[in-house]
């Protein structure tokens, strides 16, 4: 999930007050753990739909899962 990906970008450790970075300069860029974090939950909001059959696309994930031609906007 998303604490796994966090993990990636810097986490070190939860507290009672939350997530906990190590300082600057070594710790992540909090605009990148933004964006990162919140397409982690896109995707799992899109697998929910996918797996729930109410995906209003579900051939975009067909053509990528299945290696077809990159996906066009309609």
């Amino acid at each position: 999930g998303g604490r796994a990906v966090l993990k990636l970008l810097g986490y070190t450790e939860e507290s009672g007050e939350g997530l906990s970075f190590p300082p600057p300069p070594h710790g992540p860029h909090p605009p990148r753990v933004a964006a990162v974090t919140a397409d982690v939950l896109l995707l799992r909001a899109e697998l929910d739909l996918l797996l729930l059959n109410q995906h209003p696309n579900p051939h975009f994930f067909s053509q990528i899962l299945l290696g077809g031609d990159e996906v066009r906007p309609v």
